[in-house]
Formats: C-alpha cells, sequence, structure tokens
C-alpha cells in the first residue's frame, strides 16, 4: 500500500475556473543549493551558474533562506551561512549577465525543522506543537508576531538584491500532518468551529470535524500567503511571486500538510506555480502531471523534476530525458531541476533537450 493510485487522492479536487495569465520566467529553471563543495568560493559558484546557462537553463532559484533559519546572503536578521563571499549577490550578478532570471528560493515555515533555529530558541512561543504537545522547528502560521518576522527576512531580500522574483518553499504545515496543538490554535479552533482540535483532527478522515480542522489551518497559511505577496508588492512591485506545492493529490483526505495553492491561485498571489513532480513510476508520473496542468488553469505551471538512479548515471539521464518530455506534452510550460547540483554530471548530456524546451520545441500543440 505504500504507492496508493493517485486517482483516489485526486477524488476531492474540485474543477477549478481558468486563472489571469501569470508571468513565466522561462522554460528551463534550476534550484541552486549553494553546497560547499561544489561552490566553495565566488568563482566556483559563477563557473556553475555558467555551465547553467549554457546548458540552456533560463531561471536560477538560488537558497536565499533555509529549512535551518539561516541565509545564504548578506542579512541583518538571520545568522549566516558561513562563506567568504554573498552567495546570492554573487548568482545574482553572473546569472544577470548571461541574461538568466533570479528568483531565490524562500522557505517559509520550516526553521530548524528537526532542530530549533535561534529565533525559535528565542521565541519559543512561534513554534508548531505536535499532537502529544512537544515544539519543532518550524514557524506556526497562527502566529501574527512570527509571521512578521518571515515577512521582514522576505523585504530584506527584496529591497537589498536585484531579484526578478521570489520563490516560496514550505508554505504549509510539517508533516506527517499531526500539527498545530499549541494554545493559540487549539484556543482560536475551539472558539471558532465549537471544537477539540485533537478530537477533530482524530476524527474520521473526509468528516465533517476533520474537514473543519484542515479549514482552519488552510486560513492560517492562507494569511500568511497574503502577507508575503504584500510584502513583495510594497517593497519590490515588479518582482513575481511563486510556490513549491506538493501538488493537486494534496488536496485528498489523506494530507493535511494545509497548502491550499488554489486559493493562492484564485487570490491572485501567485505568477507561476512549480508543483512537484518526484514520481519514478510512470503511471503516477504521467497522472500527476495532467491533474497539476488542470489545476493550474491558465497560471504557468513548471514542472519541478528530480534525478534518479544516481548508481546508474545511464539510466539516471534517461529517466531525465523522459520526464522532460512527458512534461512537457501534457501541457507544462517549464521544467525546473531539483537541483543544479545533482543534475550537473548530466547537464552536458541534457543540453540539447533543455534548449529545445527553452526555444519552445516541445510546447504542446493545440
Amino acid at each position: 500500500m505504500k504507492r496508493i493510485v493517485l486517482a483516489v487522492l485526486i477524488a476531492a479536487i474540485c474543477i477549478v475556473p481558468a486563472f489571469a495569465a501569470g508571468k513565466s520566467p522561462g522554460k528551463v529553471g534550476a534550484y541552486m543549493f549553494l553546497s560547499r563543495t561544489q561552490s566553495p568560493d565566488a568563482e566556483s559558484l559563477r563557473a556553475l551558474v555558467n555551465e547553467a546557462a549554457d546548458a540552456g537553463i533560463q531561471f536560477l532559484m538560488p537558497y536565499a533562506r533555509t529549512t535551518e533559519g539561516n541565509a545564504f546572503y548578506d542579512s541583518k536578521i538571520m545568522p549566516q551561512i558561513p562563506r567568504p563571499y554573498d552567495a546570492l549577490k554573487v548568482v545574482i550578478e553572473a546569472a544577470h549577465a548571461r541574461g538568466m532570471e533570479v528568483h531565490p528560493w524562500f522557505v517559509v515555515t520550516a526553521d530548524g525543522y528537526n532542530d530549533f533555529s535561534p529565533i525559535l530558541q528565542e521565541h519559543p512561543d512561534w513554534c508548531m506543537v505536535d499532537i502529544s504537545g512537544k515544539r519543532v522547528g518550524w514557524i506556526d502560521p497562527s502566529s501574527p508576531e512570527a509571521r512578521q518576522h518571515v515577512v521582514s527576512v522576505l523585504k530584506e531580500i527584496a529591497a537589498n538584491y536585484d531579484i526578478d522574483g521570489i520563490n516560496l518553499d514550505y508554505l504549509r504545515y510539517a508533516t506527517p500532518g499531526r500539527y498545530c496543538f499549541c494554545e493559540r490554535c487549539t484556543s482560536a479552533f475551539k472558539e471558532r468551529f465549537g471544537l477539540d482540535a485533537k478530537a477533530a483532527n482524530n476524527a474520521e478522515p473526509g468528516s465533517r470535524d476533520w474537514a473543519k480542522w484542515r479549514l482552519f489551518r488552510y486560513r492560517q497559511t492562507n494569511q500568511f500567503m497574503r502577507e508575503l505577496r504584500e510584502a513583495l508588492r510594497e517593497v519590490k512591485p515588479e518582482a513575481t511571486m511563486s510556490a513549491y506545492v506538493w501538488g493537486a493529490q494534496t488536496y485528498g483526505k489523506h494530507y493535511n500538510i494545509c497548502q491550499d495553492w488554489k486559493t493562492w491561485m484564485e487570490e491572485g498571489h501567485l505568477d507561476w506555480v512549480n508543483p512537484m513532480g518526484y514520481y519514478d513510476i510512470p503511471r503516477e508520473n504521467l497522472a500527476a502531471e495532467r491533474w497539476n496542468r488542470e489545476m493550474s488553469g491558465d497560471l504557468p505551471m513548471h514542472v519541478t523534476l528530480t534525478r534518479y538512479f544516481r548508481r546508474d548515471p545511464e539510466k539516471s539521464l534517461e529517466t531525465a530525458k523522459t520526464q522532460i518530455r512527458d512534461a512537457m506534452k501534457l501541457g507544462a510550460d517549464g521544467i525546473v531541476l531539483f537541483h543544479v547540483e545533482g543534475f550537473r554530471p548530466m547537464l552536458k548530456d541534457l543540453s540539447p533537450l533543455l534548449h529545445d524546451v527553452a526555444a519552445g520545441k516541445l510546447d504542446r500543440k493545440p
């Protein structure tokens, strides 16, 4: 039962209207982990950017705010990843010199992940709390103060760097979804719905009480999105906003991460979206891409792909090529590689295909 047929998970998805056309950053993008081993100095990072440009990649998404609550840039708000150079600045300058856009990869709620970031050590009341009462290293979206802290980080990046957009990640609840049971959340849920949060969480998936608990948490992440988008418009109105999302299947009753990206699109907060495409079984990959294309409406949708079969380079390369072709055949507006360092060994071999995608040669014909 490890691999549940995706059709079961998609059953709860509603038909969505066509959204106003957003703004695509290009057809081929890539995340950048800015790993110390591959980018120990500014020159090596510039070389990686140039390799990406030569391969046909049109936009980069370098790590800016990490899951540990650290910064890959010159931050006055968060502790910085030790580097002898400002990684974000180097990427922006090198990428723009090659005509590439830069959309910093911005983690929202994960803040220490399995540990606690410095800010959560200072403000433990900002943490998500699991059903047993244990705090975890994730920011609770129901805290106005915590949201304002994250918003201030976004503003810092937008105000001080020549970015083309921001790509949000982890705008959701922690997995496996049994969050958040802090006093703030449980009291607010009780006041709004007259229900006990733990009882609602343990109710039958899909039941009325269970749905109310998920709706309550949708509202928290949606408010977070509104504030982040408003902040970006305030500081850099020309910059676009996008988000990495788990995909259409998360609206099924077995998911509780509460990442309501349908609402984000409907309210006009996203200029483009990049749903997860991490499926190594072809039928699951194809099904997910069809549903994500349908849900995205007219909004530019870029499928995020990762690398498989690292111990078998030939199989890894062929799988990547197949997934790229399948994504474009099913109507994706582009693809995003996760991540450029992981795909680096095969960039030269992928280059002809990536250039074809960038040139629109693989676009699905109407």
